[in-house]
């Protein structure tokens, strides 16, 4: 490994767990938003409440933001970005 360089396992790690969790929020928030549609769809006499579906895309915001921070991360332990 060079000196100049930090070793990169644990940003590598970071970013792994980031994707998983932002694709778990993801399948959240399309099984949220399929039940919606399906509830919406059914014209039942009781509106559905979707604020569980925008506490998922607040959730998949962050998700979002933190795959981004641990690639930056990552890149920038590789000596990749500047």
């Amino acid at each position: 490994m060079r000196h100049d360089r930090e070793d990169t396992a644990a940003q590598e790690h970071a970013l792994r767990a980031a994707r998983e969790e932002a694709a778990s929020v993801l399948a959240e928030l399309a099984a949220e938003a399929k039940a919606l549609s399906k509830a919406y769809a059914g014209r039942s006499a009781r509106t559905p409440d979707g604020s569980a579906l925008a506490g998922l895309v607040d959730a998949a915001r962050r998700a979002e933001e933190a795959v981004d921070m641990a690639a930056h991360d990552l890149a920038t332990a590789r000596g990749e970005d500047a």
